[in-house]
């Protein structure tokens, strides 16, 4: 779907970019990898999610053990990817949900990396915000991506963030193309589970 993707890769080396312009591209580049039907607000949630965490899913750990509960019902699990670093930062991934219905992640080890992961957010404040996606449409300007919908989405996401919101949802194609289940967990999480959980 996203043939201009190829275009740009190839194009890359041949313009100086800042660090802040090729990180943003290879984020942008790695989700279409594992998602290429991704639509604007896709894009626009990984990189939400690794600036403020999994705080907005999680008011406590009750709570959040009965929704995950509810959701490892699901039959229907087409995304087979089992982690993914988000944002330009990787300060959070999201781990499939398909390690806890395998018994691979115990469930218990699942709240409480959640519950461990929700306070080191870095959460900018709402105009900073703004500036960093600001930054990502730029770019995705520049390496001339179109996206189904990107006109609507885009004007969503701008009425969003002017109402002091943040959290977006995953497009209706997204969830029904690639039906995702997963949580978020902060990188220091990630990194101590390390081989014990997550070595398949």
């Amino acid at each position: 779907m996203h043939y201009i993707l190829l275009f740009a890769l190839l194009l890359t080396p041949f313009f100086p970019q800042n660090n802040d312009e090729a990180a943003i591209r290879s984020f942008i580049m790695e989700e279409l990898k594992y998602y290429p039907e991704a639509h604007l607000r896709d894009i626009y949630k990984n990189y939400f999610q690794d600036a403020y965490g999994p705080g907005h899913i999680m008011p406590d750990t009750s709570i959040a053990g009965a929704y995950l509960d509810e959701e490892l019902k699901n039959a229907v699990w087409k995304d087979t990817l089992l982690w993914q670093g988000l944002g330009i930062n990787k300060d959070y991934y999201r781990i499939n949900l398909l390690l806890v219905k395998n018994g691979s992640l115990p469930r218990s080890v699942m709240l409480e990396g959640l519950r461990e992961s929700v306070p080191l957010a870095r959460k900018p404040d709402i105009e900073s915000w703004k500036k960093e996606w600001d930054r990502v449409l730029k770019v995705m300007e520049e390496m001339d991506l179109q996206f189904p919908d990107m006109l609507s989405d885009k004007e969503i996401i701008k009425q969003l963030l002017d109402s002091g919101d943040v959290v977006m949802h995953h497009s209706k194609h997204y969830r029904e193309t690639y039906h995702p289940h997963y949580r978020i967990v902060h990188k220091s999480v990630f990194e101590r589970w390390g081989k014990k959980y997550l070595s398949q």
